[in-house]
């Protein structure tokens, strides 16, 4: 579905600003599930998680200013973003009844993250390998970077709740 984000003419602001929109989407997916959790372990990591998607947006946001200077206040900035979709490409709500399953327990849900964040770097690759604007293939093999270090984190949170 993610593939059906991007046409492969756009303007690096324009995948900057989806990128942030799905990133949105995804914190309002985690927001949403820390709702239906079940056990404080669980409530935890999904709070975690949503706190995570806020600083990739930050990122994005701060990214978005190297190229277009213009002072714009955040409220202002997203208001221009569509964010209907997470990573991976997905409705927030109609993945969030699919995915209960795996969100009962933290393993579970670490696996369901990085499951999407793993299909986020794939996205970002491919378009960025698609790409002939040098400044947008740039920008999403940074992003693809970015996903990849974000499973490596995960993977590390992982390794931590297992041993325990």
């Amino acid at each position: 579905m993610g593939m059906m984000l991007l046409k492969g003419n756009e303007t690096p602001l324009e995948v900057i600003c989806l990128a942030y929109g799905l990133e949105e989407g995804l914190r309002k997916f985690y927001s949403s599930s820390i709702k239906l959790a079940i056990g404080p372990a669980v409530v935890g990591l999904l709070t975690k998680l949503a706190k995570i998607e806020v600083k990739h947006k930050q990122r994005l946001y701060d990214l978005y200013f190297t190229i277009d200077p213009s002072p714009i206040d955040v409220d202002a900035f997203e208001k221009r973003i569509n964010s209907e979709f997470m990573e991976g490409g997905f409705d927030p709500a109609k993945f969030l009844e699919k995915s209960m399953p795996a969100l009962k327990t933290a393993a579970g849900v670490l696996d369901f993250a990085m499951m999407l964040e793993a299909q986020a770097m794939d996205l970002y690759m491919r378009y960025a390998e698609k790409s002939e604007d040098p400044e947008v293939k740039n920008i999403l093999y940074q992003m693809a970077n970015e996903e990849k270090a974000h499973l490596k984190s995960l993977g590390d949170i992982l390794d931590k709740n297992v041993g325990e």
